[in-house]
């Protein structure tokens, strides 16, 4: 499964699991303080996840900018590495 900037558009108000792989990701993502596509805030446990989706964490070439927020997140996602 390919995970797009779309689909990250239409999980807006919704809580994810992302799931971090080290190869074969949905999706590469860059978290980043300036600039971000997505604002996301972290979630305290995966509860009422619409989905996991497999993210690989790189430092250059991502498919989508994320910004890590403690407050009015595009989303909520909780994170197992």
């Amino acid at each position: 499964m390919s995970v797009t900037k779309e689909h990250l558009a239409s999980l807006k108000g919704k809580k994810v699991t992302f799931r971090e792989v080290t190869s074969f990701p949905d999706i590469k993502v860059q978290f980043v303080e300036n600039f971000p596509d997505f604002e996301v805030k972290t979630a305290s446990s995966n509860a009422f996840s619409a989905e996991i989706i497999k993210i690989q964490v790189v430092t250059s070439l991502p498919d989508v900018k994320l910004k890590k927020v403690t407050s009015f997140g595009d989303f909520e996602a909780f994170y197992e590495k």
